[in-house]
């Protein structure tokens, strides 16, 4: 295969850490088998660098950021591909202001600083032309839109902007411009669609996947798992949660185990969880650890609160409990249409709690290998290559089903 042109990924989510899988991360691995990709990292701050030195447990790339010798890595090459990771110099912080004017000037301090490392980063790799993806970081984008030679301009957005509060106050207002530039948007649900491709050029969705090397039957039980039914949770504890849901399955079912598995957010509310007796609030786990605690639960669970931030959300959890075949109970939140086959969707908590009872006490109908099925079909492979045939890439994969507004 001819070469053909090479990606820029201008990434929100760290490459390393955090213990979550990204579908940002997901997807970049993937292209990089039979594609050329550079993986611009997660722009830190000096504050963080700050906060990081005085951490027992920093979180924070420190040595490769000070070294400018160690920011551009080479992660993995095949025949036909390569996957690079390129860390940029700390940026001045910019999030706390409030004034739009104090916010950009900032922020076109830093794109400077970006723009000169990404354009070194393609010399020394010989790359021209690129295809630039922006990841969910619009105000650097469109600072640095037509700066890096692109021959494309692409914006992948998998959260409803306007609705996370720690990035909305500047990310709407960026957003909206981006979207106007861009040539093609990609969004990973039919939620966030209905929203962005008003205002987009062309508007295209690879919903999320799943990574079934890490959800695989046969994992050895992990110690910290208690013993009985376990009603699990995997996600983060944080604002898209019914925590009065939450409650009410831990009172209903005392004689089960209601385990959460994932960062700790919302850290409080975790904590008030954890009050009760049959309920164990492990904290986060490292992925290639997630699959074996998932393969001993007795259902999983989706409690999302219906609201404008979740509308948007293509729920990873759901592909990674049916890669073990694991019954799944989910509110309402967004259009499941996908699933309605494979899982059941309670409209209100006195429906969710029949189902949970009727899914412990095994009247409720289920089919782990038709599920299990379902999710192979769901591969973060598949949303590779769909996503790769979107930017006009030639990609020696099966595809599955893209859908374009």
């Amino acid at each position: 295969m001819a070469p053909q042109a090479p990606i820029v990924c201008v990434g929100l989510p760290p490459w390393e850490g955090g213990d979550y899988l990204k579908s940002t991360v997901q997807l970049m691995q993937c292209l990089a088998r039979t594609q050329r990709v550079l993986y611009v990292d997660y722009p830190y701050t000096y504050l963080d660098l700050w906060r990081a030195r005085r951490s027992t447990k920093p979180d924070v790339p420190v040595a490769a950021l000070a070294d400018a010798g160690q920011r551009l890595q080479q992660l993995q090459r095949t025949q036909s591909g390569a996957l690079y990771l390129l860390r940029l110099p700390p940026f001045v912080p910019a999030n706390f202001l409030s004034a739009s004017w104090a916010y950009d000037s900032v922020l076109a301090f830093n794109a400077r600083r970006a723009r000169l490392a990404i354009r070194q980063a393609l010399t020394t790799l010989g790359w021209e032309t690129p295809i630039v993806i922006n990841a969910f970081n619009p105000a650097l984008g469109n600072a640095l839109a037509g700066k890096l030679g692109e021959q494309q301009l692409v914006y992948y957005c998998y959260d409803e902007i306007s609705a996370a509060p720690w990035i909305s106050r500047h990310g709407s207002r960026h957003e909206r411009a981006f979207l106007a530039q861009v040539d093609l948007t990609i969004v990973s649900s039919t939620g966030l669609a209905q929203t962005k491709a008003p205002l987009t050029k062309r508007c295209a969705v690879v919903k999320n996947g799943v990574d079934l090397s890490l959800f695989r039957a046969g994992a050895a039980r992990p110690a910290d798992l208690p013993e009985g039914p376990l009603i699990g949770y995997l996600g983060s504890v944080d604002d898209r949660l019914d925590y009065e849901l939450l409650e009410r399955i831990a009172r209903s079912f005392p004689q089960a185990k209601l385990v959460i598995l994932g960062r700790l957010v919302q850290r409080q509310k975790a904590m008030l969880l954890d009050q009760h007796a049959n309920v164990y609030v492990l904290g986060s786990r490292p992925p290639e650890q997630l699959g074996a605690y998932v393969a001993h639960f007795d259902l999983g669970l989706i409690p999302f609160v219906k609201n404008e931030l979740t509308a948007g959300i293509y729920p990873l959890k759901i592909n990674e409990y049916l890669a073990l075949g694991k019954p799944v109970v989910s509110t309402d939140f967004a259009d499941l249409s996908d699933f309605t086959d494979y899982c059941y969707i309670a409209t209100d908590h006195e429906a969710f709690l029949e189902q949970v009872a009727a899914t412990l006490a095994g009247t409720s109908p289920g089919c782990p290998a038709t599920c299990r099925a379902f999710a192979q079909r769901n591969s973060w492979e598949s949303r590779a290559v769909d996503f790769a045939r979107l930017l006009g890439l030639e990609v020696p994969l099966y595809s599955s089903q893209t859908s374009v507004v």
